[in-house]
């Protein structure tokens, strides 16, 4: 009699046991392939410090479309150009949202910026007040003399080390070349500006450092609590009091300019042009106070880590092959001559330039995984069921070193692109640094002007050498994950002038 009880009662666990394990399994065929997973964290686990190299490790073993669950959170990772075309065109509208990280929530102001946006009327205005108003390229060329001045600051600084026969810091230089030019023109001001009593270089770092972070709660919803503990959420709120005090100082600086002298079109700096606009009554969604805020730190966050990241990796390389590097420079010294710089005018002239800048994104992606889309919609890839709700990441390191993509994938050949007719505007899958689809970066364009003027003036005005003792072969190349992949080990050259080629003083002045 006992038994038979203990039977009834053990039953229905029983049966409900089968049912979840055949669901499961009914699940499982219907997603893409993962690795076993562990109880609630998932598969966090797997993921290190370097998480695009731990998943491309993953997707030599399992395929190029894996579905992991990194705590709570569904995911989906794509390696492969095929796949991406499908996340950034075929189903673009289906993957076309944001997931509401928790720094984003708080240092964009409520996720009001055009990075972390959720999908809907607000990002398509954002994202075309961004495209028509600050990153066009009438608007980039018009930022020329600011790259040119800033240049000028860069390469006088690397002409005291030549005097002096000290090596140089690259890493350092590139940094504060594109922080000082992404300041001036997102703020009318320089990154270190002297005496500034707004604490302006202070407060950005300390958001790029918030912002390259990861909370407990973008991996546990509902688990935010857990940032009061860590002091995660006291520094955030912190630093976005300190977001918005510096913003408004510098929102009410412009404001008095526009009472006494209102700024031309063509001397605008972002905070000029969004003030502008956020007066227009043609606005389908009204820009308020923080809204602008978001949208001109969107500009300075995404510029400055990616576009010094990329001139620190190039120049990496470069010194990696010396070969290379003399090729590139006999084509800038032709094309620029003698006459003392290199002008924008001439970077067009310059293909194996851009040969060496695409060799180079392939290789070392600022961003390896692009930021993470969401799913609005279920659809089906490759006869699998991608969720509503899903995390979505593709990983461009993956990509850039995959043998059935790219002959001899781990070699550095700008030869490759010397020719082809891959570009890196999106379209083309294989190489993705800025993303693609309607999510993609709108303002590579702005960034690749700071990289090619910068790189072609080191190079016409000196030659490079590694300190001595260190082999080509031996440059440590190990990186460091943040909102841009870095050198972990700074770049360190020794320049040296290049006879025939010397600086002039209006080009070091910036006249």
């Amino acid at each position: 009699m006992e038994i038979n009880y203990l039977q009834t009662l053990l039953l229905p666990l029983f049966l409900t046991l089968v049912f979840v394990l055949l669901s499961g399994r009914r699940q499982r065929r219907d997603l893409p392939p993962a690795p076993p997973k562990l109880p609630i964290i998932g598969h966090l686990h797997l993921l290190t410090d370097m998480p695009h190299v731990a998943l491309a490790d993953l997707t030599h073993k399992l395929g190029p479309m894996l579905f992991l669950h990194l705590g709570r959170v569904p995911t989906l990772v794509v390696s492969s150009p095929r796949l991406a075309r499908e996340v950034l065109k075929t189903h673009d509208h289906a993957f076309c949202s944001r997931p509401q990280l928790i720094g984003a929530q708080y240092l964009s102001f409520g996720c009001s910026d055009v990075t972390f946006s959720v999908y809907g009327p607000y990002w398509r205005q954002a994202r075309k007040i961004c495209v028509t108003e600050l990153l066009h390229s009438r608007r980039v060329n018009s930022f020329r003399l600011i790259r040119r001045e800033e240049v000028a600051r860069m390469l006088a600084s690397v002409s005291a080390a030549v005097t002096a026969g000290d090596k140089t810091d690259m890493s350092e230089r590139f940094l504060t070349l594109a922080n000082d030019i992404l300041c001036r023109v997102a703020f009318g001001r320089r990154f270190m500006e002297a005496g500034s009593r707004h604490r302006l270089s202070e407060v950005l770092a300390e958001s790029q450092a918030l912002f390259a972070g990861f909370s407990v709660g973008d991996f546990f919803p509902g688990m935010e609590w857990v940032n009061s503990l860590t002091g995660l959420k006291r520094r955030l709120e912190k630093n976005l009091g300190d977001l918005r005090a510096v913003c408004d100082e510098i929102i009410e600086e412009h404001e008095r300019k526009e009472i006494t002298s209102s700024p031309e079109g063509d001397k605008e700096d972002f905070v000029d042009v969004l003030l502008r606009v956020q007066r227009s009554p043609e606005l389908e969604v009204p820009i308020t106070d923080d809204n602008l805020k978001a949208l001109v730190l969107d500009m300075f966050v995404a510029g400055t880590d990616t576009t010094s990241a990329t001139l620190e990796w190039i120049m990496t390389e470069l010194a990696r092959h010396p070969n290379i590097m003399s090729h590139l420079q006999e084509e800038v010294r032709r094309v620029a001559g003698t006459k003392g710089h290199v002008g924008e005018d001439d970077l067009q002239d310059l293909p194996y330039l851009k040969a060496v800048i695409k060799e180079t994104l392939r290789l070392h992606p600022p961003v390896p995984l692009l930021v993470p889309r969401e799913s609005i919609e279920e659809c089906t890839i490759d006869g699998y069921k991608i969720p509503v709700g899903t995390r979505v990441f593709i990983n461009t390191y993956a990509m850039g070193r995959d043998p059935q993509v790219w002959e001899d994938p781990l070699s550095y050949r700008p030869e490759r692109f010397v020719g082809s007719s891959i570009d890196i505007k999106g379209q083309d899958f294989e190489l993705l640094p800025f993303g693609g689809g309607r999510r993609g970066c709108p303002g590579y364009n702005f960034g690749l002007a700071t990289v090619d003027i910068a790189l072609a003036s080191l190079l016409y005005h000196f030659d490079w050498e590694l300190p001595e003792g260190v082999e080509p072969d031996a440059v440590d190349l190990t990186e460091i994950f943040g909102l841009a992949t870095r050198k972990k080990v700074p770049l360190v050259l020794l320049p040296r002038k290049k006879s025939g080629y010397e600086i002039k003083p209006n080009e070091v002045c910036g006249q």
